[in-house]
């Protein structure tokens, strides 16, 4: 599968980035979904074309589609980028990828449902982890010399439902979310929340896709450098030092059964 001239693949990030506004060690050490369908994908059905969903919540139910496991840790750990995994070639690997459907009780917090994704990883995939420390290059997300242009938020508005796509953010989080959903969108590199701002923010981004290491190549539109800075007052310092990693230990290919 990999070895295809062509893969396009389209990632669809929603309500996942709230997941890290809050620490899962707060919840039930063992809380786990009330209902859970893990499916590996057959890739020779697939084609050519992916249509990967990396990890959307909806209510208290949390998707996969077409993922690899990596992307499951990386959703369920909070991890900024693929950079903080250290992890067998397999697991980031596109010719082991898996359907999940997961319904949490109703009314569970973000930080509830990632406690109930580690669970439910360790269960049915056997996964085994710790955590380390890596030096490593990354970007520090913080705020800009002239100033915040951001506005917190003392709760999301009932009826409200943020937008994330390529290029585009308008959503209520805490900066956590934003820097994971930054990483999610621009580098391999980490992007990590060193702004110090507590609470909900309303940002609003527009920006023209670009990896972050080839940010002088001239594009239309702002690069995410600029329109941090100029719409929401935060800018990207590249920096060298300690970052949290996940080292997976074990972990099956072949999850247990429905």
């Amino acid at each position: 599968m990999e070895s295809k001239a062509v893969m396009i693949y389209r990632v669809f990030v929603a309500a996942a980035v709230f997941l890290i506004t809050s620490s899962p060690a707060l919840c039930q050490a063992h809380a786990e979904f009330d209902v859970a369908s893990v499916k590996p994908v057959d890739n020779s059905t697939l084609g050519d074309s992916i249509s990967m969903n990396i990890g959307t919540v909806r209510h208290e139910e949390v998707t996969f589609g077409n993922a690899t496991l990596n992307d499951c840790i990386r959703f369920a750990y909070g991890m900024a980028s693929d950079a903080q995994i250290s992890a067998p070639d397999w697991i980031k690997s596109k010719r082991f990828l898996y359907d999940i459907v997961a319904k949490g009780k109703p009314g569970s917090s973000p930080a509830e449902l990632q406690a109930m994704m580690q669970t439910l990883l360790a269960d049915r995939f056997k996964l085994v982890t710790h955590r380390d420390q890596k030096e490593m290059s990354y970007f520090a997300l913080v705020a800009a010399k002239k100033g915040l242009k951001i506005h917190q938020m003392t709760e999301v508005p009932d009826g409200f439902r943020g937008i994330t796509n390529g290029g585009h953010i308008d959503r209520i989080m805490a900066m956590p979310g934003l820097a994971y959903l930054l990483s999610r969108f621009e580098t391999e590199r980490p992007i990590i929340d060193e702004t110090g701002l507590d609470g909900l923010y309303e940002v609003k981004l527009d920006w023209t896709l670009r990896q972050l290491q080839n940010a002088d190549v001239d594009a239309p539109g702002p690069s995410l450098f600029t329109a941090l800075e100029d719409q929401a007052g935060l800018r990207l310092e590249a920096r060298k030092g300690q970052v949290g990693v996940l080292v997976v230990d074990s972990a099956e290919k072949v999850p247990t059964a429905n």
